[in-house]
């Protein structure tokens, strides 16, 4: 898609349901199955006790929540760009 800006899609997940975790896992899905060729996925998280978090804050709730404690960049599909919470799946 050279040339072409990317569309970006805020992912919003968590919150203080007792659906939080599966919240979690739907989110990581949604990101996993955007083509990163077309979409820039930018997690926006909601914690237990209803703080938002964007950046690489979500991305460390939804990587803690997948029992993945690397650096973002290393739980990556391959696409190494460091801290970038929109490549993070």
């Amino acid at each position: 898609m050279s040339g072409k800006k990317k569309l970006r899609i805020g992912v919003i997940f968590g919150g203080r349901s007792g659906e939080h975790e599966v919240s979690l896992a739907s989110a990581a899905s949604v990101i996993r199955a955007l083509d990163p060729e077309k979409y820039e996925a930018v997690p926006i998280g909601i914690t237990k006790d209803g703080r938002w978090l964007v950046g690489t804050s979500a991305v460390k709730m939804l990587s803690e929540a997948r029992g993945c404690r690397k650096r973002a960049a290393e739980c990556d599909r391959g696409r190494d760009v460091p801290g970038s919470p929109r490549n993070f799946w």
